[in-house]
């Protein structure tokens, strides 16, 4: 297996080792449990230890010492693990363990060999997204209970006089328990710390977080040299026989997936991409591959109190007319904001490329203030179109939601996001896509009509959290080498059919045209740009379909008169055997996978030449990071 081409790393795949503790199953990896299912449900995301500086970066969890017992229906892991970042030294001992009765407990207990500061040092659970509106009873620290429910839509994150609000009545928790089916409830307890919950959905991860210590207390927290901190977390079944017909729950089987083509049908959004951070000049053979795509537009990024926004400028506008684009202009301001404006006005005429829209933002708010969308209006005229919202996450446009003011300055709203603001591995990307879709589910809800743009989608982050501005030009050259692999591949076909699924983005920005976050770099492309050449050369629309493992095996399928695209992509590094329902039996398959990837990257041309081969069967087996390609 060439974990390059899988993951563009030659960095090893964590180990994932199944457990199972009477009728809970998980998996361990890397010191976390993961994917907690009582039968077929899923019931607990992940439960580990996070540890943040005070800049709210991660340290790595580096182990040693690992040991691993597995029995039938029982289970013991424990390790050492040392986590360094910046003036963070802290090591501390797992302990986790399983019983037949369905009773998990994982153990953190650990010291500080120096004296640093921390945003968080301590367990967290994730709790899946199929728990939206599913019962809750919340045990309070001062020995209250609370009745509520999980929230269905994403849960503002709320800062009020400076303190960060958790989800309501999340909060001051020593134990959480949830309906998990009929007559069926997990109880996890919580000590050593006082713990609450935040909606991670505003940031598209795929989960619900509960965490220690609380927000409200003043961060970062100093921790002493020798200090040491000890805190558990303890699963609980609690089962009503009366009530429950599964008192002997089947394990989940592992038959393979199924992959369901539905009825529902949807508009696929506007697709255009950023130029790229490298400044370098298309060649003809860029052009040419890139005009396959058929983009909408190209966003440029102008910060106007900077000398070279007009070279960027007129550099951004002969990249789109070479491509046949429009441009998507992202107009950066400071307080000097009129006098930019005005600036930008008297030179945009300068260029000769089409505007498809100006997204107006100010260097230091999270969501841009009705004052500078007024002086915007008044530069560039009644017939500007203009988006605003945020450059930053969903989650600043949440909890800031548009006022009608607002809405009535311009013509849609925008928000960008990225997988990698709290989990960085495999897995969590892969986990990131449904909560894509929530958030535009959320919009819809609170936007009052008002057209969307998504921009930009990256891979990796563009700049630290604080940030609202452009993207500082020392983080240019950051990349995640998943850009450049089939994961990323199979991540990209994922993220589109869950944007389209939620049917309400008008248009979307995804990546860089070139360079190491692009589709393509010198005279190769990446696997990703076969992925948008398959939707622009089949176009149609998007018809909805259901993965029963979306986290293994997901897929985008295309319609156009009675003629069908499928992109099913495996998501991870073994193989899946997929059952597909509602497939007519007179298809052809390609496979874009590790014997082929090669081949696709380095003779695009020829590849995509190349239409498969008859495929009459209804189940196929995807090699690891494997993306197929079915016409039917």
């Amino acid at each position: 297996m060439d974990s390059r081409i899988l993951f563009g790393s030659e960095r090893p795949v964590p180990e994932r080792i199944p457990l199972r503790a009477g009728p809970l199953t998980m998996i361990y990896e890397n010191g976390d449990l993961r994917y907690v299912r009582y039968g077929e449900r899923e019931v607990v995301r992940r439960i580990y230890v996070a540890t943040r500086d005070r800049a709210w970066g991660t340290a790595p969890n580096v182990l040693s010492d690992v040991h691993v017992d597995t029995g039938e229906e029982v289970f013991e892991a424990r390790y050492i693990c040392e986590n360094r970042l910046n003036d963070i030294d802290f090591v501390w001992e797992g302990h986790l363990t399983g019983d037949t009765n369905g009773t998990i407990a994982f153990t953190f207990d650990g010291v500080a060999r120096c004296t640093f500061r921390r945003n968080r040092l301590g367990l967290c659970v994730l709790h899946p997204t199929r728990l939206a509106g599913a019962r809750a009873r919340i045990e309070k620290v001062d020995g209250t209970i609370a009745e509520a429910t999980f929230p269905r839509r994403i849960a503002p994150q709320m800062v009020i006089d400076g303190v960060i609000k958790p989800v309501s009545p999340f909060d001051e928790m020593r134990a959480l328990s949830h309906e998990i089916a009929p007559g069926a409830w997990l109880r996890i307890t919580f000590e050593g710390e006082v713990f609450e919950m935040e909606d991670q959905r505003n940031w598209t991860d795929g989960s619900y977080k509960t965490y220690c210590t609380p927000l409200r207390l003043p961060f970062p927290i100093e921790v002493k040299a020798g200090e040491r901190l000890r805190q558990k977390i303890t699963l609980t079944l609690e089962v009503d026989r009366s009530k429950n017909q599964e008192s002997r729950i089947k394990i989940r089987p592992c038959g393979g997936t199924t992959f369901s083509i539905l009825n529902s049908q949807f508009s696929i959004p506007k697709v255009g991409m950023c130029v790229s951070a490298d400044g370098k000049t298309l060649t003809a053979r860029q052009i040419e591959r890139l005009r396959a795509l058929k983009l909408a537009h190209l966003r440029v990024d102008l910060p106007m109190w900077a000398q070279d926004w007009l070279a960027r400028l007129k550099r951004a506008a002969k990249q789109a007319k070479a491509l046949g684009a429009a441009l998507e202009i992202g107009l950066f301001v400071s307080d000097d904001a009129e006098g930019e404006l005005t600036a930008f006005e008297e030179a945009r005429h300068s260029t000769s490329a089409p505007i498809a829209r100006y997204l107006v933002f100010h260097r230091s708010e999270n969501r841009t203030g009705e004052r500078w969308l007024a002086l915007a209006r008044r530069c560039l005229g009644k017939r500007a179109v203009i988006y605003s919202g945020t450059n930053k996450f969903f989650t600043e446009l949440n909890c800031n939601r548009p006022s009608r003011a607002m809405r009535d300055l311009v013509d849609g709203l925008c928000y960008s996001f990225n997988p990698q603001v709290h989990a960085f591995d495999h897995a969590s990307l892969a986990e990131s896509p449904e909560a894509q879709g929530e958030t535009i589910r959320t919009y819809k809800a609170f936007a009052k009509g008002a057209p969307l743009a998504i921009t930009p989608i990256t891979l990796k982050p563009r700049w630290t959290l604080g940030d609202p501005g452009p993207e500082p030009d020392d983080r240019r050259g950051e990349f995640d080498p998943r850009q450049m692999s089939l994961f990323g591949a199979g991540w990209t076909v994922a993220s589109l059919k869950h944007i389209a699924q939620a049917g309400g983005a008008s248009s979307i920005t995804i990546y860089e045209t070139t360079g190491k976050r692009g589709v393509m770099n010198g005279r190769i492309v990446f696997p990703t740009y076969h992925i948008f050449a398959d939707v622009a050369e089949f176009g149609g629309r998007v018809v909805a379909s259901r993965s029963s493992d979306p986290l293994a095996v997901e897929g985008l399928v295309l319609c156009r008169g009675k003629r069908l695209r499928i992109l099913l992509a495996n998501l991870t590094d073994r193989p899946q055997t997929v059952t597909l329902h509602g497939l007519p039996s007179n298809s052809r398959i390609k496979l874009l996978d590790e014997a082929s990837a090669n081949r696709a990257m380095q003779r695009p041309e020829a590849w995509r030449a190349d239409t498969g081969t008859p495929f009459g069967d209804r189940t196929i087996t995807l090699p690891p990071c494997a993306i197929a390609r079915i016409d039917a």
